[in-house]
């Protein structure tokens, strides 16, 4: 189509009409979608709400199909998912589902599904002298190095214990503004669908959910990196290292050289 964006060609998607008694506990995927992808699904799936929550469920063959099957009732549950709700689904990446919500009687989808239930009750912009606005957007005049500069490309960087991992070292520019993930480190080693899902940085201290935006150059974190700096206590100076420990979906250890 002369209207398609070549920056996001058309993605593998079906819709389902949820019924309360014959989905609640399971759901068929259509048969016509297994028959073209089902080949790419692994038995391990995630399914993705809009405000980047991530559901775990499993594909299995029965009877009649094939079925979202194991854990399909925690994300029911979990969403509220009722009667009548149309349910799109669109494959993102290697057994990765965007799902949206349509209520029967609007034919929208509900406001409270883009509500980011993690970063309930901290405000990022709570730290005095700290500029975290979501709204932030890299400019197209700032340098193309501006997201690899604070990289560290080095073999020790590259590969720690096998593992893809990139350091940063924190300035006034990502510890005020915003935080960025290497582009090509993402292109290389994670699904470009998965930026729709954000990422789980994991620390000794706990699990935090960052949201993601991005253009055709960088990656930055949205929603999340005000309140991870404040609840690790990370101030200028200190080298974070990340380590791609998952990238089905998108998760990195991460510790600190503190100076």
């Amino acid at each position: 189509m002369a209207d398609e964006d070549p920056d996001n060609p058309t993605l593998p998607a079906f819709m389902k009409v949820f019924h309360q008694d014959r989905c609640k506990d399971d759901m068929r995927l259509p048969p016509e979608f297994v028959g073209i992808h089902g080949h790419d699904l692994p038995f391990d799936c995630r399914l993705v709400w809009p405000n980047g929550t991530r559901y775990s469920v499993r594909i299995l063959k029965l009877e009649h199909g094939f079925y979202f099957t194991s854990e399909w009732s925690n994300f029911v549950r979990a969403t509220r998912v009722v009667h009548g709700d149309h349910l799109i689904f669109t494959l993102v990446g290697a057994g990765i589902f965007n799902v949206r919500r349509f209520d029967r009687y609007t034919n929208c989808p509900p406001q409270g599904d883009m509500e980011v239930i993690e970063d309930d009750g901290v405000d990022e912009n709570d730290s005095p002298g700290i500029d975290t606005s979501d709204e932030y957007v890299p400019s197209e005049n700032e340098s193309e190095s501006t997201g690899d500069e604070d990289y560290v490309d080095d073999s020790r960087a590259l590969n720690v214990d096998g593992i893809p991992t990139f350091v940063i070292s924190l300035t006034p520019s990502n510890i005020n503004r915003r935080l960025e993930i290497p582009y090509w480190f993402w292109q290389r080693h994670i699904p470009m669908g998965a930026i729709q899902a954000g990422v789980h940085l994991v620390t000794e201290g706990g699990t935090w959910l960052c949201t993601l935006k991005h253009n055709s150059r960088k990656i930055w974190v949205k929603h999340g990196w005000g309140r991870f700096k404040q609840e690790n206590n990370l101030v200028e100076g200190v080298r974070c290292h990340f380590k791609l420990v998952d990238n089905f979906v998108v998760q990195f250890e991460v510790w600190f050289d503190r100076p």
